[in-house]
């Protein structure tokens, strides 16, 4: 055993064929081992002089961020916050497919703005959506502050609050006309689809993919219906999905939404188109008007109709048509912003493309 530094706090010591340092010094102890001796000795000294000017702790700390990664900081924030997700399968997946890329592998003492612009930029170049890519910095973002406020991470700062979001891509209105609108409508009646292609089994790495020539698919029961109760309502997806029995009032054409988006739940007005979709739907086994194993299972069924229909649309904006519906009859915008479920003016106008023949009739109308 070797004592080095005026008051031997530092003791160096063969163990198992390395050299095992023990520092203790004013209340504080640090060990580590070492192949060679001298590089132990080194460690002593520096570890003393860190505890004698009060710095061994918050570099101690700072040192910390040389030993997470990036994909440990997500599991890390995945398993604080997943019990409060609204859609934890959702965010589970999102974590770990954020996992899959370069950047989760570097540790948090390498994350700077530099490393997020590259990796914003990087994606962008193979075509993802702005939107998507702002999702992904985010995550990283949401879970660099959950360190630094409960985690007792030494995060210094967020470098993605300095990163410049990348630029929303034009908004095309997609809003349908009459005849497409009926073309919609008329698919989404039909007993059965069409499926044809090569199909590969979920479990197959490699092999023969089997083609299916004349394979047919069931529709939905509920497509037509969901589709005319969604522009009728403005109500979304997640919140049509959720939707039961006891939550409406048929009397007096109200439905209580208790799951929304902002966690706000909201009582809106139901027409009579949209309670005569409700009434032709028999009963199911949970209570649910539509009741859909998941989101990602309608999107197939959805997605064939919109290819039988030749239109390029999605759900989502259904609820554009609605909301642009009910401006079009007389709506004032506090009325549509009550029935919408929106928070603020601003997210609204984002919904609202109204049409320069329709501005033209008021125009008229005036005078």
């Amino acid at each position: 055993m070797v004592a080095i530094g005026k008051g031997k706090m530092a003791h160096i010591r063969k163990h198992h064929g390395k050299w095992l340092v023990n520092v203790r010094k004013k209340k504080i102890v640090a060990r580590k081992t070492f192949l060679r001796k001298g590089d132990a000795s080194k460690w002593a000294y520096k570890i003393e002089a860190q505890i004698e000017t009060g710095q061994y702790l918050t570099v101690k700390k700072q040192e910390r961020l040389n030993e997470i990664r990036v994909c440990e900081l997500l599991d890390i924030f995945y398993d604080k916050t997943k019990a409060k997700s609204k859609h934890p399968r959702r965010f589970e997946y999102e974590v770990n497919h954020l996992k899959r890329y370069k950047i989760a592998n570097l540790y948090l003492s390498q994350l700077d703005t530099k490393i997020l612009a590259e990796f914003r930029d990087e994606q962008l170049e193979k075509g993802k959506a702005p939107s998507t890519v702002m999702k992904y910095l985010g995550l990283i973002s949401r879970a660099l502050n959950k360190a630094r406020r409960e985690l007792d991470i030494p995060v210094s700062f967020n470098p993605v609050s300095l990163v410049e979001k990348p630029k929303e891509r034009p908004k095309v209105d997609r809003t349908l006309d009459e005849e497409k609108w009926l073309r919609l409508i008329e698919h989404a009646s039909k007993i059965n689809f069409e499926v044809s292609g090569k199909l590969k089994n979920q479990h197959m790495k490699e092999g023969k993919l089997t083609h299916y020539p004349n394979r047919k698919r069931r529709p939905l029961y509920f497509m037509k219906q969901i589709i005319i109760f969604a522009r009728e309502t403005l109500m979304r997806q997640g919140e049509i999905f959720n939707l039961r029995k006891q939550d409406v009032d048929f009397l007096n054409g109200t439905a209580i939404i208790r799951k929304a988006k902002n966690d706000d739940p909201r009582k809106i007005g139901l027409s009579p188109l949209a309670m005569e979709q409700l009434r032709s739907l028999p009963p199911s086994y949970d209570g649910r008007f539509f009741p859909i194993k998941s989101r990602h299972s309608f999107d197939g069924y959805w997605r064939l109709v919109l290819r039988d229909a030749k239109v390029d649309f999605n759900f989502h904006q259904l609820r554009h048509m609605g909301a642009n519906d009910l401006i079009k009859s007389g709506w004032s915008i506090a009325e549509v912003q009550a029935q919408g479920g929106w928070k603020t003016l601003k997210a609204l106008q984002r919904y609202l493309h109204i049409q320069a023949e329709h501005l033209a009739k008021k125009l008229r109308e005036r005078g």
